[in-house]
């Protein structure tokens, strides 16, 4: 492939290491910068004209042109609808992505057409003179950052800090150094002089590290605001006022530094309504004038359906400001598999919404709650439909995009929803069997987890459809490997406390000894195997640090299935006379006629393994 009037060479070597392009199936493309906003291409049986506007576009054009091969002489103009499209990743979550990583995922970004990549990160950077703060959690040095900071140049992409100025510091409150900022929870306590000397060395850091003014401060879901230590020293004060104090004190550090700031948006509704997603338009006509026009607030929101809560909350927001933005989801954090299927469902509205509120700033936001346990790259086709989405021309081709990308066809990525979706609705929900189903203590059970006994099946078919992408050559085969071997628990572990509990009170001894001697043992395998492909895949793509989660985690599931299998046996040997914990226990089966079988959105291991204290 021929490039005239342009020197990309170290970019498309870039493109060429982390994609399956094949730079042979074009002969040239001519690139010519204009003053039209994005870009145009002319495609001329193998040779091409682009005409771009900013460097990003470059990268843009050619993943255009990559996802168009097959396709007949053409011209095209593609205008994006709003100024920035980011995607921000969850390094705070245990799973810390190496810079590698992120550098592979500028590179899919830029052929998709974003602008920034955001890196959430808590305290997951070095601070001079704080040596506890992102202790132990894989804290990226000064080197690593200017090393990504570098390579996103090459394409164009900035890369933007999140950070917490309020809450979300729960991991710095585990050294007794920070006790004296410590409100309550996960909070900094404010009107204190050393939370601002904190908050001031964070924002220092990193505006240097990140070579950028913008920041994004954070401040969201800080439920208890004001009723930890504030409220011993201070007495009750309205919570309003305690949050509209701290953000300006904030904000004076941002404008001593020259930061242009970001925050959440969700604090203001809490406060105001007493939740974030009331119904209806809210008003803050009374504060509106409390609230400086230079920060961005941020309305983040991923779980409606209908367009009208989406407009409901812009519009409540028009009564706060007029500087604000809108955070999307692509669905990474429910365990170990993505819910792109719900992403798209849920973005067509919110993406609708952002286009009648005029937004110009466009995040799809991927965390990792919970563990952080799906791969960074599970989430592509819902940042491809994102992104073309706001092109709005009907131009997309994601199925080619996907495959010449990764090895993989779409279909092959959405199908790796396929283990939450063991129900016969067609409407996507976010509930995640995958997860709580594994972890389920077999004997003990759960309140809050129903089961249908078509999920031993739906997993057998489930596993069935994903082996032949196990198969497949790509540098993303991992990721397929690891849902694979997932399925492989699930057909025989989804009901297998609901087998034990029937063959016990069916006082039927040959059923529990072949389940404790056979099911138990290939269960536990199972577990062994996919522990193996799971931790690779957290190997390829993440620091070492926060595994040890996951090992607890996996260690524990395997004891306690050998616990129960000798339980069982000694019930079945005559040397116990009863299992206690299924005398005691109270089983729910779906019903029938429920569309989602029971299933159900659950994601907190802790809850499922033990009634008592953890």
């Amino acid at each position: 492939m021929q490039i005239k009037e342009l020197d990309i060479k170290k970019q498309l070597e870039m493109i060429k290491n982390y994609s399956q392009f094949d730079f042979n199936q074009v002969d040239s493309i001519q690139f010519e910068q204009s003053n039209d906003q994005d870009y145009q291409i002319i495609k001329n049986n193998k040779d091409y004209q682009v005409f771009y506007h900013k460097k990003r576009d470059i990268f843009a054009a050619i993943g255009y042109i990559f996802s168009h091969l097959d396709e007949n002489d053409y011209h095209i103009k593609r205008t994006r609808q709003l100024n920035e499209l980011g995607y921000m990743i969850d390094c705070a979550r245990n799973a810390v992505p190496t810079i590698e990583t992120l550098k592979r995922q500028i590179v899919n970004l830029s052929l998709m057409g974003y602008t920034y990549i955001g890196l959430y990160l808590e305290d997951l950077f070095e601070i001079e003179s704080e040596p506890k703060f992102g202790y132990m959690r894989g804290r990226y040095t000064k080197a690593e950052i200017k090393d990504l900071i570098a390579f996103s140049k090459l394409f164009d992409i900035k890369v933007i800090p999140y950070i917490q100025t309020l809450a979300h510091l729960n991991a710095i409150f585990k050294h007794k150094e920070y006790n004296q900022i410590l409100d309550i929870n996960d909070i900094m306590l404010v009107d204190e002089p050393k939370t601002y000397e904190l908050v001031e060395k964070m924002l220092v850091t990193v505006k240097d590290l990140f070579e950028t003014h913008i920041i994004n401060i954070g401040m969201d879901e800080a439920w208890m605001l004001g009723l930890g230590k504030y409220l011993s020293k201070h007495g009750y004060q309205n919570r309003m006022d305690i949050m509209i104090k701290h953000l300006n004190k904030v904000l004076d550090i941002c404008k001593k530094h020259d930061i242009k700031p970001s925050m959440w948006a969700d604090m203001f509704f809490h406060l105001r309504g007493g939740q974030y997603f009331a119904k209806g338009v809210t008003s803050f006509d009374d504060i509106k004038d409390m609230i400086p026009s230079d920060v961005e607030l941020v309305y983040w929101d991923y779980y409606h359906v209908d367009q009208k809560d989406y407009d409901d909350k812009f519009d409540s927001l028009k009564t706060l400001t007029s500087n604000y933005g809108f955070a999307g989801g692509a669905w990474k954090w429910v365990g170990f598999v993505p819910f792109n299927g719900f992403s798209r469902r849920s973005s067509i509205p919110a993406i609708s919404a952002c286009k009648r509120a005029n937004v110009n700033h466009f995040v799809v936001t991927s965390w990792g709650d919970n563990g952080a346990e799906a791969s960074m790259f599970s989430i592509l086709p819902s940042l491809y439909f994102i992104a073309d989405r706001f092109y709005g021309d009907e131009l997309e081709n994601m199925d080619h995009f996907l495959l010449n990308l990764t090895g993989y066809p779409k279909q092959a990525w959405l199908d790796l929803d396929l283990p939450n979706q063991i129900y016969p609705a067609k409407e996507i929900k976010t509930v995640n069997p995958s997860k709580y189903l594994l972890f389920e203590d077999a004997l003990l059970g759960d309140p809050n987890i129903y089961m249908h006994k078509s999920y031993e099946k739906t997993y057998q078919k489930i596993k069935d459809k994903l082996k032949p992408y196990t198969k497949i050559e790509s540098s993303y085969q991992y990721i397929f490997d690891t849902i694979y071997r997932l399925t492989h628990i699930l057909e025989d572990k989804a009901l297998l406390s609901l087998k034990i509990y029937e063959a016990y009170h069916q006082k039927d001894v040959n059923v529990l000894k072949e389940l404790a001697e056979h099911k138990i043992v290939k269960i536990v395998k199972d577990i062994k195997k996919l522990l193996f492909v799971f931790r690779k895949q957290w190997y390829l793509e993440n620091k070492m640090y926060g595994f040890e989660v996951q090992s607890y985690r996996f260690g524990g599931l395997i004891q306690r299935l050998e616990e129960i299998k000798d339980i069982i046996l000694s019930y079945t040997d005559g040397h116990i006379s009863s299992i206690d914990m299924l005398d005691e226990r109270q089983l729910n089966i779906a019903n029938d006629d429920d569309p989602y079988l029971g299933c159900i959105y659950y994601n907190q291991f802790i809850k499922y393994v033990t009634y008592g204290t953890f």
